[in-house]
């Protein structure tokens, strides 16, 4: 205790010392993390990563778009064919799956495969937009869009009535 007594200042100095030192250490560390965050941010800044860019897709787009998943589904998965189609014109056109997949098999050759929209037209139908598809064959295909890519599928306008 008596050492402590005369060394006392040599201590007081020493805590002074140690503490100075770490109030500067977490002020520099405090800087260099900071220093990192601002040159994230602008890196972020400077190649423009985080903004957004506004994506125009025409009306005709999304006519291929529709005919081109449509065509998917025909060629390698008949049944999200089958259910894609409007279930009271798919019940009435084909009564079942084994008969609409006779029908695929029939209409379906390396010519599905070229398949591309040679005209279209678009209304709007009790607030669905409805487009009218025909392909390169003479092949229509009425889409009536519910949102964007959830739609349905007709493959005549005499089944039933499109609504």
């Amino acid at each position: 205790m008596e050492s402590l007594k005369e060394n006392k200042n040599v201590i007081i100095v020493c805590l002074i010392l140690i503490i100075s030192i770490s109030i500067l250490y977490f002020i520099r560390t405090n800087d260099i993390n900071k220093e990192t965050i601002n040159n994230e941010y602008n890196y972020i800044k400077k190649y423009k990563s985080n903004e957004f860019i506004p994506v125009y897709i025409t009306e005709e787009d999304m006519a291929k778009v529709y005919l081109n998943e449509y065509k998917n589904y025909m060629i390698f998965n008949r049944e999200d064919a089958y259910n894609v189609l409007n279930k009271e014109y798919r019940e009435k056109k084909f009564g079942s799956y084994d008969k609409y997949v006779e029908y695929l098999n029939e209409i379906v050759s390396l010519k599905t495969y070229e398949l591309e929209v040679d005209k279209y037209s678009v209304s709007i139908i009790n607030g669905n937009k409805i487009f009218d598809i025909y392909d390169t064959y003479g092949n229509e295909y009425i889409i009536k869009e519910k949102s964007i890519m959830n739609f349905e599928v007709y493959l005549d306008k005499e089944t039933i009535n499109i609504e």
